[in-house]
């Protein structure tokens, strides 16, 4: 077996693992680390520095009518902006029916849900 980072000329290979949906939206300065055997991919994991946004919420008297979310868009638009970073950010909605409002908006604004749960821990 080989463990190596995968060129990103490479990346469409991840085809068929955790990564197919993924590896599209990672930025220029991401890692893909690959275990091979026999020249197939038996392993892969990524490593990214995207940003994180989290905990939109909207009053309830201000739900459905746009002004606040477009608000909230653009202002997190400069945000992310001015970080010089890829534009590309992560962000979750939670299983409850708020959740699921914001779920909606995100497929609408383009959003490609990734699969599983996410985790956070220190290395």
């Amino acid at each position: 077996m080989t463990t190596r980072v995968l060129p990103r000329h490479e990346w469409p290979r991840l085809k068929g693992t955790e990564l197919e949906t993924l590896w599209p939206l990672l930025p220029q300065d991401a890692d893909v680390l690959v275990v091979e055997e026999d020249g197939d991919i038996v392993g892969c994991w990524a490593l990214y520095l995207l940003p994180h946004v989290e905990g939109v919420w909207v009053h309830p008297a201000h739900r459905g009518r746009g002004g606040v979310v477009r608000r909230l868009l653009s202002g997190m638009r400069t945000l992310v902006y001015a970080l010089q970073r890829d534009t590309a950010v992560q962000t979750g909605a939670l299983d409850t029916e708020d959740g699921a409002v914001v779920a909606e908006m995100l497929k609408k604004l383009g959003a490609v849900e990734l699969p599983g749960r996410h985790f956070a821990w220190r290395m």
